[in-house]
């Protein structure tokens, strides 16, 4: 029999590696330190009823994928529950997307995939949110390893690239509605790929290529997907075979067409259709399955193994996992197919955060200034060299997300680990490029290593300071929202009042009652730090008047107003922050509603120059703390078994 020989790693190979285990040590110091968010106190809440059966999961759009809740939950019964292990999963993520430049190696050279490595190693948002228990750093890994596949395709045609663009496809699905955006970018950029290659076939050239490509990109897709029924037209346009760029637009497409079938709400409702209720119901299964039917039909027209091949990966990944391991199968499947892209579309008329359109524009050089240089650079370096590809797909990649992201509804600070994911590998491409240049730029050998080290000696400086930001909104003020990226937070109160609550109930004869104010969501996340508590119930701000005298109550402060009689019996009031926020109104004060007002506004203060000076003092500052907006409750104790009218 053979046996499989071992490659040892080479040395790029194992710095890579060091750096993405100094990376994971990162991730996980002091993991537990912050209070949950409001979001991951969800998440992680419903993760350990899924653990502990009761009830077992059933896929909510409203908390976006199940991927997320599976991999908590596994972690939970593997190694039990906390806040440190909710966040464990993706702390591992983000670490393992450290490790994807090695996949673009050939193409970002030596120096490249090390500068990446860092780059995303010590990304200020990428590393917050790689400590956070949301979707987004998995949806970030779901979607670099779904960009190099479809570049890796593209340069050797294997069709394991197809496997894995399939199954990061899926798990993107799984995860987050953002994969619709990803979705959306990358058929828009392999459909341009498909034309370029079908011109090059014709030998189109000059301006000539340039009016047949404007006539051709609206209808290459549909050309790609029925090539073999419109053999006879391919044949008269001077088309021999379909692209590479085609079988991958054929393959992404033909597994988002039926992932895309609640957008049919959008035509019937601008009819005046009123979809809801058992009209949508219809709507939905008739929807699903003409868009499953067509795109089987798409795939069996183009290639049936491929097709079969990226089918079974994707729908091996995805059914199972909206349907719980096929225990909610009708629900699972309903939710999968229509219910995810049917929330989100909904949601963006909610407008969640009322972030002004250049949010990003904001906080992108706030964060992310250690990547968006060099990566300006590779954008300059490719409108004079226009033939480096993978430059190009980095810069689509980065643009498309950006303009997605700030049309789209919501705008909110976990989005930016989307923008600084394809910045930092633009970034390595350029640093690569650099290096290499310089490198092979040497009148004289012993100036060899001069330019490379320039070029480390000018991003040092800006390196250094990247990671003082980094170190200020990871570590030093974890949940003290003084900057944007941390938005809102629960506040260190909340975990202190649980210890207290949990050493008072494990001696309190009987089991004590705790009583929760469902006002102002302040459930989350007292749900998950009281989870373990045997006598919790959540009651409305109108139901304290019948409150059991001995009971602990939790309030906003509103409610203890409103019920002086609350504080009867209960003699140690204890004031908290539940939660505090950024205060915005800086940033906010330059959008006038209009956009052309806007940039007005934003060119005048840049041209007096009040608004570089007032961006230069934020980034060193931030904001006092004493200047944040909060959720003030009080925790009423109640007094001891007995003592009561002492």
């Amino acid at each position: 029999m053979g046996s499989v020989r071992w490659r040892r790693p080479d040395a790029v190979t194992l710095v890579v590696i060091a750096i993405a285990a100094g990376a994971l040590v990162l991730r996980l110091y002091d993991l537990g330190v912050r209070a949950l968010h409001h979001d991951e106190s969800l998440h992680a809440t419903f993760s350990w009823y899924f653990q502990h059966a009761r009830p077992l999961y059933v896929h909510d759009p409203l908390m976006h994928g199940p991927f997320q809740f599976h991999a908590m939950a596994g972690m939970f019964k593997l190694f039990g529950d906390g806040d440190a292990m909710a966040r464990m999963p993706a702390a591992f993520a983000g670490t393992a997307l450290v490790l994807t430049p090695l996949l673009l190696r050939r193409w970002l050279g030596t120096a490249g995939t090390v500068a990446g490595a860092l780059f995303l190693a010590l990304s200020p948002s990428l590393l917050y949110y790689s400590r956070f228990a949301r979707e987004d750093i998995y949806i970030a890994l779901w979607t670099a390893l779904l960009m190099i596949a479809v570049w890796r395709y593209q340069q050797d045609g294997r069709d394991r690239w197809l496997a894995v663009s399939a199954g990061a496809l899926a798990l993107g699905f799984a995860t987050k509605e953002s994969v619709y955006l990803v979705a959306a970018v990358l058929l828009v950029y392999l459909d341009v790929m498909l034309t370029l290659a079908l011109l090059d076939q014709r030998g189109t050239r000059g301006e000539q290529r340039l009016w047949e490509g404007v006539l051709l990109a609206p209808w290459a897709w549909l050309l790609a997907a029925l090539a073999l029924p419109l053999a006879p037209l391919w044949r008269r346009l001077g088309f021999r075979e379909v692209p590479r760029a085609g079988a991958l637009l054929i393959a992404v497409g033909v597994l988002t067409l039926p992932q895309l079938a609640a957008a049919v709400q959008l035509p019937a409702s601008a009819l005046g259709v009123e979809v809801v209720g058992e009209t949508e119901r219809r709507l939905g299964v008739i929807t699903v399955s003409l868009m499953l039917g067509v795109a089987t039909i798409t795939g069996l027209l183009w290639d049936w193994r491929r097709w079969l091949l990226v089918a079974v990966v994707f729908y091996a990944i995805t059914i199972p996992l909206f349907t719980t391991g096929f225990t909610n199968t009708r629900g699972g499947i309903t939710s999968d197919f229509w219910g995810a892209l049917d929330y989100w579309l909904a949601q963006q008329d909610v407008r969640r955060g009322e972030q002004p359109w250049f949010y990003y524009l904001f906080m992108l050089p706030l964060y992310e200034f250690l990547v968006l240089v060099p990566a300006l650079a590779a954008g300059a370096w490719l409108a004079v060299r226009r033939h480096d590809a993978l430059a190009a797909l980095l810069a689509w990649w980065f643009g498309g997300s950006f303009i997605a992201l700030s049309y789209a509804g919501e705008k909110m600070p976990w989005l930016l680990v989307h923008l600084a994911l394809p910045l930092a590998l633009l970034a390595a491409l350029g640093v690569g490029r650099a290096w290499t240049a310089l490198a092979s730029a040497r009148p004289r050998r012993a100036r060899v290593w001069a330019g490379p080290l320039l070029l480390v000696a000018l991003l040092l400086p800006v390196a250094a300071l990247s990671v003082r930001t980094a170190q200020g909104v990871v570590y030093a003020h974890p949940d003290t929202p003084v900057e944007p990226l941390i938005y809102t937070q629960t506040s260190p109160d909340v975990p202190a009042l649980s210890r207290e609550i949990h050493a008072l109930a494990a001696s309190w004869p009987g089991g004590l009652q705790v009583v929760v104010d469902e006002s102002e969501a302040l459930p989350w996340p007292w749900a998950w730090y009281l989870r373990d508590l045997p006598f919790v119930g959540y009651v409305p701000s109108t139901g304290f008047a019948t409150v059991a005298p001995g009971s602990l109550v939790i309030t906003v402060r509103a409610t203890t107003l409103a019920y002086p009689a609350l504080r009867e019996g209960r003699p140690d009031a204890r004031e908290y922050r539940h939660r505090w926020w950024f205060p915005e109104e800086g940033y906010k004060a330059y959008d006038t509603g209009s956009k052309l007002g806007t940039l007005r506004k934003l060119w005048s203060g840049v041209w007096s120059g009040e608004l570089p000076a007032d961006w230069a003092e934020f980034a060193r500052d931030r904001v006092d703390a004493s200047t944040l907006g909060s959720l003030d409750g009080d925790v009423l104790f109640p007094a001891p078994p007995g003592t009561a009218g002492r």
